[in-house]
C-alpha cells in the first residue's frame, strides 16, 4: 500500500457537520503516467499523490462513480469549490480511520480474477488499465549539464578520465594486431598477384629511378640499321657519343622529383578502382546510456554477426587473407590493406591510426545522440571515377575497370576524414609521405598544407564526432610512434588536441623552490613499450624528429595599441609610467619621457610622462648594499627615498623613536649599482683579525675577507683555534629572519693565511677522534642491549623449566580463572573449549562457578572482609605438579656466564673501578643461591602464587 499520510484536524471541538451529497461526475480514461518525467509538478507525475482512500476501491483507478468519492472527484477536476475541499477532507478522514481497523488480508476479494483487486461489496465497475511509459535511453547527465547549474561531481570525472585512458590503450593494441597481420607474407603474395602489368613496369622503373636496382642493358640495334640523323636533333647530340648515358647506374634519378611520388599516384588510382567499401568502419559514438550498452553487448554475442549493426569483425588473420582475396570492407581495412601492398613491394611504410577514444569531458562529442542516417544505411551510389590516369592504364593492362553500371554501397560518408592512412618513407630522401587510398581528394600529402588536410577540422567533422588526440604510426617491426604533430596545423601545440587528449600534469617537487614542476605525460609513459629502442633507430627518425615531429609553441599576437591605456602601459615592456614603478624602481637621472599620456576626462584630464623601461634601474638601501659585499660611493645622492621597512623588533623601536622626535615618518634612501663600490677591508697586521663590535667580522661575499687571511668555513674550528692560541674572528655569510628577530648565520672562521694549513690539519685529526668516540659510544650501547636482551632470554628459560613450558591446555584452563583475561576477550564468564580435555577437577569447577572474581577485587581483599577471606576466598592454586615431576632444578653457575665475563672484562679495559665489578658479582652470587632454595622449596610441595618469601 502507498504510505499513510496523515492529515492535519481542525483544532475546532464541534463535531464534523454532515456529509453532503455531491453528484457524481462520469468516468474519465485513466490518466497517462510518463515515469520518464517525474521533475514535473503536475499531480499525475507521481503514484503517491493518490490518497489512499482511493485504493481501497475500483474508483480510484478509474475515476469517481458516485458521492462518496469526492476526494477522487478533486483529483480529476481542480475546478471544485472550496466548501467541497473540506467536506473531501473530513470524509477523506473518517474513511481512513475506518480503513485502519481491516486487516490487509481481508481486503483482497480471493473469488476476484486480480489479484489487485480489493474486496468491495456491491456492484463493481468495469477497471481500465493503466498504461506507464519508461524511457531507457534516458541520460541522467542531460539535464543537469543543461541546466549549468550543478557540474560533474569528482567520481564521475575519474570515472570518465579512467575510460579514456583505457579505450586509448585498447585502440593502441588493436592497431597492434592489425599491424602483424599486415607483416603477413600470404597477404603480401595475395596482393602482389592481384597487379596488373602496366602498375609492375611502373614498380621496376621507380626501383630503376631510386638506384635500388640496375637498368637493364639496351638490345643492340642490327649494323645495316644505322640512320643518320639530320636536323635539330642531329646538332643536339653532336657532343655526346652512341655509347654516352645521361646517369650514372645506380644512382638515383631526382631530375622529375621524388621517384616514389609518382609511384605512389598510380597504386592509389589502383586502389581506388579496385577496393570496394562494403561495411561501417571505426567510428566514436560517444558515452551511451547502460541500457543501450547492454542491449548492444548481449545482440553481439547472442545473435548472428550484423556488420551494420555491429560493425565490421575481423576475428582472425584468415579472415584477414580472405578480406586481401576478395578486397572488400571497411574503408579502415582498405588503407591497412594499403599499407600491406606497400611493404609487399618492399617499401618501408606505417600503419597510422588516428585513434577516436572516449573523451574525458562532457562536450557534444561525448553526448550519444544515436546513429546517423547516412551511416547506419547503405547509400547505393555509382562508383567514383578517377580524374587522373596512371601510366599503367594501357590498353594491354588485364584491369578491371568498373562501369556506371556498377553500383556500390556507400558507408560512413558523413566522415570527411580518414581515420587509418600510410606513411611511405622515401628510400631516396628519406622523409615521410602520408598516403590516403579512399577518402581525400589529394591522396598523397607532399607539403605541410596537404598535410594539414588530414586533421578534421569543420561542422561535418564536428557532427560525425571526429577528433585529433592521438595519431600513432606503427612500423614493421612492430614499434610505433607519436605522429600528432606532423598533422596539426602549421605544428603547433595543442592546437586541435585541446580537451581531447591527456594534458601534461605539472607535479611540485618535494623539497623544492615553488616553480619546480616534474611534467607527467601520461600517453608518452604508454607509448615505452612501443618505443624503437635507441640503437635501433634509422635516418627516417631522425630527420623527422628534427623537421616534421618538432612542436612549436603558438605564437603570441602583439597587440596593435593606437592609444596608450593605463592596463596597456602598465603590461608594456618598453614603456611605463612613474606611478608603475615598483618600490626598488627609479628612473636614472636625466631620463627623458618619450610622450605624454592623457588619464581623465574634462575637468580631471591630467598628463603624465611616458618613460622608456630601458630608463628603469634598480636600487637598494646602503645595509642591503652592503650585505652584496659594497658600500655607497662618497657623496652619492639617493635615486628615490622610501619608508623604512621594519622587519625586526629592534629596528620598529628605532623607527618609532625617530618618528616620536621628529613627527614624520622616517625614509631611508635607495642607489643604483653605478652608485656603490666593491668594500675592500684593510689587509691584516701581524696575523690580527679584525673585528667588528660583535667580535665577529662580515663575510658575506669573498672579496670581504681582508688581505693576508683565509676564510676556514668548518664547523668546530672555534674551538680549535683556542686550543691551538690562533686569533680568530667568526664569519657572519648572512641573516636568518624569524621571529622578528635577525639571527646571523655563521660559517667558520677568518684567520691568518699562514694559519690556514695548521688548522685544516688539527681539525681534520679532530675530527678522526671524535668519529672513535661516537663508534666507541655505539658499540657500547650495542653492547647494553645485547646483555639486556641475552638477560632476558635466560629469565624467560628459567621460568619456562621451574613452572612448565608452554601448554594450550593449561594456558586456557589458567585464562579461564583470570577475570581480566576474560574481560579483554570480551567474555563475561570464561569458557571452554569442548575440544580440549582438561584434568577431573569436578570439586574446583562447582566452586567457581559460584565464584565470581569481580565481586572481590581481582583477587585483592575488600574492606570489611579479611575475616571471610580465609573461609572462601584463597588465592587461586594453579596446578602445575606434572611439570614440576618433569622439570629439574637448574642453578645457573657464574663461571658459564660468558655474557658476564665479556662484560666484566670490558669494563676492566676501560677502567671502570674493580669494587664495582666485585659487588655485582656477589649480587649474582645471591641470586643464583635464592633460585636454588627457591627450587628445592618447589620439588617438595606445591607451589601457591603470591605466597613465595
Amino acid at each position: 500500500m502507498p504510505p499513510f499520510v496523515p492529515r492535519k484536524r481542525h483544532l475546532s471541538a464541534d463535531p464534523p457537520p454532515a456529509k453532503r451529497q455531491v453528484q457524481a461526475k462520469p468516468a474519465t480514461p485513466a490518466a497517462v503516467v510518463d515515469v520518464s518525467d517525474s521533475d514535473s509538478d503536475s499531480d499525475l507525475s507521481s503514484l503517491s499523490d493518490v490518497p489512499e482512500s482511493g485504493l481501497d476501491t475500483p474508483q480510484g483507478l478509474q475515476g469517481p462513480k458516485s458521492g462518496n468519492s469526492n476526494s477522487h472527484a478533486k483529483l480529476k477536476d481542480d475546478g471544485d469549490d472550496d466548501d467541497d475541499d473540506d467536506d473531501e477532507e473530513k470524509e477523506e478522514e473518517e474513511e481512513e480511520d475506518e480503513d485502519e481497523d481491516i486487516d490487509w488480508e481481508d481486503a483482497i476479494d480471493p473469488n476476484s480474477t486480480s489479484t489487485t483487486t480489493p474486496n468491495v461489496t456491491g456492484p463493481q465497475p468495469e477497471l481500465q488499465d493503466l498504461e506507464l511509459t519508461l524511457d531507457q535511453n534516458e541520460q541522467r547527465e542531460a539535464p543537469e549539464l543543461a541546466n549549468e547549474k550543478k557540474g560533474p561531481s569528482k567520481i564521475e570525472r575519474q570515472i570518465r578520465v579512467q575510460s579514456h585512458c583505457m579505450h586509448v590503450q585498447c585502440l593502441l593494441f588493436h592497431n597492434a594486431i592489425r599491424n602483424a597481420w599486415i607483416n603477413d607474407e600470404k597477404v603480401h603474395e595475395i596482393l602482389r598477384k592481384k597487379l596488373p602489368e602496366g602498375i609492375n613496369k611502373e614498380i621496376k622503373r621507380f626501383r630503376v629511378a631510386s638506384g635500388l636496382e640496375l637498368p637493364e642493358p639496351k638490345p643492340q640495334p642490327p649494323k645495316g640499321s644505322k640512320k643518320k640523323k639530320i636536323g635539330k636533333q642531329a646538332r643536339k647530340n653532336k657532343d655526346w657519343s652512341e655509347d654516352s648515358q645521361r646517369l650514372e647506374p645506380g644512382q638515383p634519378d631526382m631530375s622529375r622529383g621524388d621517384p616514389i611520388i609518382g609511384l605512389l599516384k598510380v597504386l592509389v588510382a589502383y586502389w581506388r578502382k579496385q577496393y570496394r567499401i562494403t561495411a561501417p568502419g571505426l567510428r566514436k559514438h560517444g558515452y551511451r546510456p547502460i541500457a543501450a550498452v547492454e542491449a548492444t553487448v548481449k545482440d553481439f554475442r547472442n545473435e548472428e554477426h550484423d556488420p551494420e549493426k555491429h560493425g565490421e569483425r575481423i576475428a582472425n588473420k584468415e579472415e584477414f587473407r580472405t578480406a586481401a582475396e576478395r578486397m572488400q570492407g571497411s574503408r579502415d581495412l582498405g588503407a591497412q590493406l594499403f599499407t600491406a601492398l606497400i611493404r609487399a613491394l618492399k617499401i618501408e611504410a606505417r600503419l597510422v591510426g588516428s585513434l577516436q577514444p572516449l573523451g574525458f569531458g562532457w562536450t557534444k562529442a561525448e553526448t550519444y545522440t544515436g546513429p546517423s542516417k547516412t551511416s547506419a544505411k547503405s547509400v547505393v551510389m555509382p562508383a567514383e571515377k578517377d580524374s587522373e590516369d596512371s601510366p599503367g592504364d594501357s590498353a594491354d593492362d588485364e584491369v578491371d575497370r568498373p562501369t556506371t553500371r556498377n553500383r556500390q554501397p556507400q558507408y560512413d560518408r558523413d566522415m570527411p576524414f580518414p581515420i587509418y592512412w600510410t606513411e611511405v618513407a622515401s628510400p631516396v630522401t628519406h622523409e615521410v609521405i602520408p598516403v590516403d587510398p579512399l577518402i581525400l581528394s589529394n591522396a598523397v600529402a607532399t607539403t605541410p598544407e596537404l598535410q594539414a588536410a588530414f586533421e578534421p577540422r569543420g561542422v561535418k567533422a564536428d557532427r560525425s564526432k571526429q577528433v585529433i588526440c592521438y595519431v600513432v604510426a606503427h612500423s614493421a617491426d612492430g614499434s610505433a610512434k607519436d605522429v600528432t604533430t606532423r598533422y596539426l596545423k602549421r605544428h603547433t601545440w595543442p592546437g586541435k588536441t585541446k580537451g581531447f587528449r591527456m594534458p601534461v600534469e605539472k607535479i611540485p617537487l618535494p623539497g623544492r623552490r615553488r616553480g619546480q614542476y616534474h611534467e607527467f605525460d601520461w600517453f608518452r609513459v604508454v607509448m615505452r613499450p612501443y618505443a624503437r629502442p635507441a640503437n635501433k633507430r634509422t635516418e627516417v627518425d631522425e630527420i623527422e624528429d628534427k623537421k616534421d615531429l618538432l612542436r612549436k609553441q603558438p605564437e603570441k599576437k602583439k597587440a596593435d595599441q593606437t592609444t596608450d591605456t593605463l592596463q596597456s602601459l602598465r603590461q608594456s615592456p618598453e614603456f611605463t609610467l612613474e606611478r608603475f614603478l615598483r618600490r626598488e624602481e627609479a628612473l636614472v637621472p636625466g631620463a627623458e619621457p618619450v610622450r605624454m599620456f592623457t588619464s581623465g576626462k574634462g575637468a580631471k584630464a591630467k598628463q603624465e610622462p611616458v618613460y622608456r623601461r630601458a630608463d628603469v634601474v634598480k636600487c637598494m638601501s646602503a645595509e642591503s648594499w652592503h650585505k652584496e659585499g659594497r658600500q655607497i660611493l662618497p657623496g652619492a645622492v639617493p635615486l628615490k627615498r622610501v619608508p623604512i621597512r621594519s622587519v625586526t623588533l629592534r629596528r620598529k623601536r628605532e623607527v618609532d623613536e625617530l618618528q616620536r622626535e621628529t613627527g614624520e615618518k622616517p625614509t631611508q634612501g635607495l642607489y643604483s649599482r653605478n652608485q656603490t663600490e666593491f668594500i675592500v677591508p684593510p689587509p691584516i697586521v701581524d696575523g690580527r683579525i679584525p673585528k667588528n663590535d660583535y667580535g665577529n667580522i662580515d663575510c658575506f661575499v669573498p672579496t670581504m675577507v681582508p688581505r693576508g687571511a683565509s676564510h676556514v668555513p668548518l664547523p668546530g674550528t672555534v674551538r680549535i683555534c683556542k686550543k691551538l692560541g690562533i686569533d680568530y674572528a667568526e664569519a657572519v655569510t648572512g641573516f636568518e629572519f624569524g621571529s622578528k628577530m635577525a639571527v646571523p648565520v655563521i660559517q667558520g672562521v677568518v684567520i691568518a693565511a699562514e694559519n690556514e694549513d695548521l688548522l685544516r690539519d688539527a681539525w681534520r685529526i679532530d675530527a678522526e677522534e671524535k668519529r672513535k668516540r661516537e663508534e666507541l659510544k655505539a658499540e657500547k650501547r650495542i653492547l647494553q642491549t645485547w646483555r639486556k636482551f641475552l638477560f632476558g632470554l635466560r629469565i624467560k628459560e628459567r621460568v619456562q623449566e621451574e613452572y612448565g613450558a608452554f601448554d594450550a591446555t593449561h594456558d586456557r584452563e589458567r585464562d579461564s580463572y583470570n577475570p581480566f583475561a576474560a574481560r579483554k576477550r570480551g567474555h563475561d564468564t570464561p569458557e571452554f573449549d569442548p575440544d580440549v580435555d582438561f584434568p577431573d577437577h569436578d570439586e574446583e569447577f562447582e566452586h567457581e562457578d559460584t565464584h565470581d572474581p569481580l565481586d572481590h577485587g581481582g583477587g585483592f581483599l575488600l574492606p570489611g572482609e579479611e575475616a571471610d577471606a580465609g573461609a572462601d576466598d584463597d588465592l587461586i592454586v594453579e596446578h602445575h605438579q606434572e611439570n614440576r615431576k618433569r622439570a629439574t632444578p637448574v642453578v645457573i653457575d657464574s663461571e658459564d656466564d660468558d655474557l658476564s665475563i665479556l662484560s666484566s672484562e670490558k669494563e676492566e679495559d676501560e677502567g671502570e673501578d674493580e669494587d664495582g665489578a666485585n659487588a655485582e658479582e656477589e649480587g649474582e652470587e645471591e641470586e643464583e643461591d635464592e633460585d636454588e632454595d627457591i627450587a628445592e622449596e618447589d620439588s617438595g610441595s606445591d607451589y601457591v602464587p603470591g605466597k613465595r618469601k
